[in-house]
């Protein structure tokens, strides 16, 4: 539980930095539900075609789709969506674990990675780990395999609660901190940038 609070807290500071250090105003960064799924469910009154969200950490996007309409088919329901009107069209996602992470949280991860570049292939879907504790490079590379890029801010294993502000204090004295997040920024801003090329991905 304590590592739960430390990672959601790590998590509103990280976005709101984010949000601080983009300045296109079309770009938005939030917290959100993702389309994950979409599969043919029964059920007593027939066939539907199930739309299946799940939570993600941090959502970097430009574009959304209205949904609203679908609400009224009877032959297509939604999945915890929390009723919202709008579904967000992802350019990147971000996995945050405050912790370290284990072999059963980045196979699960790296599934959920997969489905939702099938829904949304221009996505791309990073793992962010504020501290590696004992993720070595072997296990996050073995299981991870989706993940277009996992960056660990940190070695070592956390030492204290999180407190809201930390991340950004701890930017201004640590020079390694500054690189791994600058590069990370940097990353995020060529992905987000629209560039005129052949390629069709």
């Amino acid at each position: 539980m304590k590592n739960k609070n430390n990672e959601a807290k790590w998590n509103e500071d990280l976005i709101k930095k984010l949000q601080e250090d983009f300045k296109e105003p079309n770009i938005r960064i939030a917290k959100g539900k993702v389309l994950r799924d979409i599969y043919i469910t029964h059920e007593k009154c027939g066939f539907k075609l199930q739309l299946g969200f799940f939570d993600q950490d941090i959502i970097i996007y430009t574009d959304t789709m209205d949904i609203s309409d679908y609400y009224e088919v009877t032959n297509i329901k939604i999945h915890n969506t929390g009723k919202k009107k709008e579904i967000y069209i992802p350019r990147i996602i971000c996995e945050l674990k405050y912790d370290g992470i284990n072999t059963h949280g980045l196979i699960t991860y790296s599934d959920i990675a997969s489905d939702v570049k099938s829904i949304f292939p221009l996505c791309k879907y990073i793992l962010l780990l504020r501290y590696k504790n004992n993720s070595s490079d072997d296990k996050l590379l073995r299981n991870g395999k989706t993940f277009d890029k996992i960056l660990c801010f940190d070695d070592g294993a956390s030492k204290n609660n999180y407190n809201e502000g930390d991340f950004k204090k701890e930017l201004k004295n640590n020079k390694e901190l500054q690189k791994k997040y600058k590069e990370l920024l940097n990353y995020f801003k060529n992905t987000m940038k629209k560039s005129h090329t052949h390629f069709t991905k």
